[in-house]
């Protein structure tokens, strides 16, 4: 007899409730260090003084970004309640999925998995923004909320509120994309090797999950044209054109990505982390074929099933119009690769043999250890960086303050700052040849665009009247009009951070120049200009 698919329950037992409590604890004490002390990037310091108002993330295409913030938070971004709410919303994300994959419910095994993925060093790439922790960490749990959805009796509410949750997910940040693939097509390898459902039986199970996303991508992208079309949102490289050009390179390209980011390490996430991880995803694979039911149709439902689930990891690389902001990056591989290596761990806890289950959970408890340590690590390092380039901002004020040339009286500067000087580097000391990922290690705490942000964020009072980018990107050539002594310091004068002539002020200019690289942008800047 040909088995059949049955339709997930969605009432949830007390040991669900229990397991949640306990991992949410142990989550809790993953974190304290950066429950502790405060701390964002430099996309926040607007965010972090004001609040984040419900559209103000339409600019960039995403339009539910601050649904959730706004409605817990009036838009506010507290300290340790914004990230402690915004962790319990993924631990539950996490249990859920457990549940939705039919993963035994033993509390140890399952609270070791869940901490896995809770307090992975992928989730520093979120940490780094504090205007969209909550947010970013709650996507997951709307997309395997809508999954459970799909999983039930057929019904049109259901279907309607997945294709809602979808929408909202992708319009608070398109590439979780890539997870919803993930999910897909592993949720379908374990009907097919342990639930034993036949290949037309899957199909037809999944058509609704498959028309569902269809949906949810088609008003995503309708809601952007629109959004285009009437001015509100900006052509920034996020927001950028779907590119199919060249498609037999770019699917070749995601192939080979696919497959290196399993091996290719990046800031805090080492090679230990990444070879045993790919060992372990191995391992399961090997399992779930051993499970497979006989024949060639299962066989190559099977192939397509894990190729699915491999490349939808990589989506985002293949619609991206420049890779280069995509390509192996920790905040991207969150919501791909990261569920991949869950998936592969929840399959090996949920076979029958029992060496394969003992060998996963020790390796969980290594990989806990390792998610830990980086953990504090990456609180240290950040706080050490944080901490050197609020200094830095602070010795620029003094020395500004002690300049003939400056004034208060009213705020009439244009303020440019040539380069940027990110100081977490400097604290960081890795073992091995990495890729430096920006938003874990190299960027600045010092915003890339409008840093006025960050030096009048402590300040009594404004002093400027414009701001720019650091990379003299859109500064129009006369606002205001430039002295000869404005443009000799361009040429002649400047020199970087902490020199004396790293900072130039005029009657109507400052200019604060910290690398060279910010010189040589000045320089290209005047060229272009004359």
């Amino acid at each position: 007899m040909t088995p059949t698919c049955k339709p997930y329950s969605l009432k949830l037992n007390p040991v669900f409730f229990k397991n949640w409590f306990a991992l949410y604890l142990w989550t809790l004490l993953f974190f304290a260090p950066f429950i502790i002390n405060f701390l964002w990037g430099n996309h926040d310091w607007g965010w972090v003084k004001d609040e984040t108002p419900l559209l103000s993330g339409v600019f960039e295409g995403r339009f539910s970004q601050f649904i959730l913030q706004t409605m817990l938070f009036s838009g506010k971004i507290l300290p340790v309640l914004t990230l402690c709410i915004a962790l319990l919303f993924f631990a539950l994300a996490a249990l859920l999925l457990l549940d939705l994959w039919q993963i035994p419910q033993k509390s140890i095994y399952i609270i070791t998995l869940s901490l896995f993925l809770i307090t992975s060093p992928y989730i520093l790439s979120w940490l780094y923004f504090a205007f969209i922790i909550l947010s970013n960490l709650t996507w997951p749990l709307a997309i395997i909320i809508a999954c459970k959805l799909l999983n039930q009796k057929p019904s049109p509410i259901n279907f309607s509120l997945s294709v809602i949750l979808f929408t909202l997910a992708l319009g608070g940040y398109p590439p979780v994309i890539n997870m919803v693939g993930v999910i897909f097509f592993a949720t379908a390898l374990i009907n097919l090797c342990f639930d034993k459902l036949s290949p037309t039986t899957i199909l037809k199970k999944y058509i609704p999950h498959a028309l569902s996303a269809a949906l949810a991508v088609f008003f995503f992208l309708i809601t952007q044209y629109f959004l285009k079309k009437y001015g509100l949102q900006n052509d920034t490289y996020n927001t950028a054109s779907i590119s199919f050009t060249n498609i037999p390179e770019k699917l070749t390209f995601c192939i080979s990505t696919a497959i290196k980011q399993f091996i290719t390490p990046t800031s805090f996430i080492n090679n230990f982390y990444k070879y045993t991880t790919l060992l372990l995803c191995l391992t399961a694979a090997v399992k779930l074929f051993q499970n497979l039911p006989h024949g060639f149709s299962a066989k190559l439902t099977f192939i397509l099933l894990m190729s699915g689930m491999l490349l939808s990891s990589v989506i985002t690389v293949f619609l991206s119009e420049n890779t280069g902001y995509v390509l192996f990056e920790p905040r991207i591989e969150f919501y791909g690769l990261l569920y991949i290596y869950f998936f592969s761990f929840a399959v090996l806890l949920k076979t029958t043999d029992k060496l394969a289950k003992n060998v996963t959970f020790s390796a969980l408890i290594l990989l806990l250890w390792y998610n830990f340590s980086t953990l504090s690590e990456a609180s240290k390092v950040w706080k050490f960086g944080m901490f050197a380039e609020t200094n830095l901002a602070n010795r620029f004020l003094s020395r500004l303050e002690q300049n003939k040339n400056f004034s208060l009286d009213f705020p009439r500067y244009t303020f440019i700052q040539s380069g940027t000087l990110s100081l977490r580097p400097k604290y960081y000391h890795s073992p091995t040849a990495q890729k430096a990922d920006s938003y874990t290690l190299t960027a600045p705490y010092i915003p890339w665009h409008l840093p006025t942000k960050a030096y009048q964020f402590y300040y009594p009072t404004s002093f400027t009247a414009m701001d720019f980018d650091v990379y003299w990107s859109f500064i129009p050539f006369d606002a205001p009009p430039h002295t000869p002594e404005f443009i000799r310091y361009i040429k002649e004068n400047a020199a970087p951070w902490p020199h004396q002539n790293a900072i130039y002020i005029d009657h109507s200019h400052i200019i604060l120049t910290l690398s060279p690289d910010g010189i040589w942008r000045a320089s290209q800047w005047l060229d272009n200009n004359f």
